[in-house]
């Protein structure tokens, strides 16, 4: 990680990090970090060289893959100079995207997880975003997920809404989260961001894309478009394959952020200093946090006093009112759930957030609508 004579700023001063201006057509290097992705890794790499802006090199690192990966890769290898592989001992994603980033000889870094697909034009729209904001560089898009078999599994993307701008403070403030971040294969930088944030803590062998934007964002001014520009796969095989929250898989995820915050941390301390490093407030002070904190203790039937507390702690968030809007029955819940027993809660949050009764009925009126108005 690149020393720094930011220390000298005080948290109240400090500004984005002023950018020199991109050359015309930038190169763009592509990080591929790939285990074991041999049924997904050819349709990744076909989407990136299918790509309308053609400056660009992929770098796939095979993290000690057991399956036939590198022999996919090395077919494309022969195919387009642009491609090039990295094999390396097995030792986790972090390590992997560090192997790749030495390779790296972009001004513009993007990640590309190797189950997932880029839309065609995913370059060129990111590009868009660099060089309408000077300050940016931080370029983000929305996605859609999908399946193992490349079908979407909901209709809608997966953001409502997406971070933009100077987030630094905000997130000084929510225990360093900047909410609204998408998945790793929507992530771009400039490279003058990435050097300051690699090489990445080579411990965390997953989620190690939260690494990187939880501290680009103290870095530089955050670009996005709401446009879908990559797909993301969800299969039994990579980490975030669990669509419905359970006491177990939230109880995972506080332990996962309390390490990333950690990390974090350090990082503001390298960057601008302890002094504005102990400004960063404590990870339970995100809303994401509180918001798994309270579901965990109505689950698991806690005591009374400590839900109510759980309760209060989320619902007086100064995010609460904005960080909901647009998912209104979630709102409602905790809003009001407080007074529900604790069947009645667990029904509730079956209903909303896994595939409750009620909701397999409702996605069932609704397809009879569209087969209807289909007909008609």
């Amino acid at each position: 990680m690149k020393a720094n004579h930011m220390q000298t700023r005080q948290s109240e001063q400090i500004q984005p990090l002023e950018l020199l201006p991109l050359p015309e057509a930038p190169l763009v290097s592509i990080l591929v970090p790939n285990y074991n992705y041999a049924r997904y890794i050819g349709e990744a790499i076909e989407s990136a060289l299918r790509q309308t802006y053609s400056n660009f090199e992929v770098i796939i690192c095979d993290d000690g893959s057991k399956d036939n990966s590198c022999e996919i890769v090395e077919t494309y290898v022969q195919k387009d100079s642009r491609v090039k592989l990295i094999r390396k001992p097995n030792g986790g994603v972090a390590s992997a995207l560090n192997a790749a980033y030495r390779e790296a000889k972009g001004e513009i870094i993007s990640i590309l997880d190797a189950d997932d697909i880029w839309v065609e034009s995913k370059l060129e729209k990111i590009l868009k975003i660099f060089k309408s904001d000077s300050k940016c560089g931080f370029a983000i898009h929305n996605v859609i997920q999908i399946n193992a078999q490349s079908q979407p599994i909901k209709s809608h993307p997966l953001h409502k809404r997406l971070a933009t701008g100077w987030m630094a403070l905000d997130a000084l403030k929510n225990g360093g989260f900047v909410d609204d971040i998408p998945p790793a294969s929507a992530l771009s930088l400039r490279r003058q961001v990435t050097d300051y944030i690699f090489p990445l803590n080579e411990e965390f062998v997953r989620n190690a894309d939260s690494l990187v934007f939880r501290c680009a964002p103290f870095i530089t001014n955050i670009g996005s478009t709401i446009e879908v520009l990559s797909l993301f796969r969800i299969h039994g095989a990579n980490t975030t394959s669990t669509l419905i929250p359970t006491v177990d898989s939230m109880e995972k995820e506080q332990s996962t952020l309390a390490r990333i915050h950690q990390e974090q941390k350090l990082f503001l301390e390298k960057m601008y200093g302890a002094e504005f490093a102990a400004k960063l407030t404590d990870w339970r002070c995100s809303i994401i946090v509180r918001h798994n904190l309270y579901l965990i203790a109505r689950l698991k039937k806690a005591p009374k006093a400590e839900s109510r507390k759980a309760h209060q702690l989320l619902v007086n968030h100064h995010l609460f009112s904005i960080g909901f809007n647009g998912y209104l029955p979630q709102k409602l819940l905790f809003a009001w759930g407080e007074w529900l027993p604790d069947s009645i809660f667990a029904f509730v949050f079956e209903q909303i957030y896994g595939a409750g009764h009620i909701k397999r009925f409702m996605r069932w009126i609704k397809s009879q609508k569209l087969s209807i108005s289909s007909i008609s």
